[in-house]
């Protein structure tokens, strides 16, 4: 009786470990397509960056420069990470 019992809490267990991998592989798999997603946006925030923003001037232009360091910091910190 004592092993039916310790086989069924090691089927539990690896039920239990066979679960928690799925999940992870699946959070695994949405990390990379945050990633992906990022590195597109970046890709065309800077295309954007480098096509129009060299025209604008005064208020608007120090507005955007406020934006595009923010920007650029919180890009240099989801990298790190």
């Amino acid at each position: 009786m004592s092993s039916l019992w310790e086989s069924t809490e090691k089927e539990l267990e690896r039920w239990a470990y066979g679960t928690m991998i799925d999940c992870l592989e699946s959070y695994q798999g949405q990390v990379k397509e945050a990633i992906e997603e990022f590195h597109q946006g970046t890709h065309a925030f800077y295309r954007a960056n480098e096509e129009y923003v060299p025209y604008w001037q005064g208020e608007s232009r120090e507005a955007y420069e406020l934006v595009y360091g923010d920007l650029r910091q919180i890009g240099a910190r989801i990298y790190a990470t």
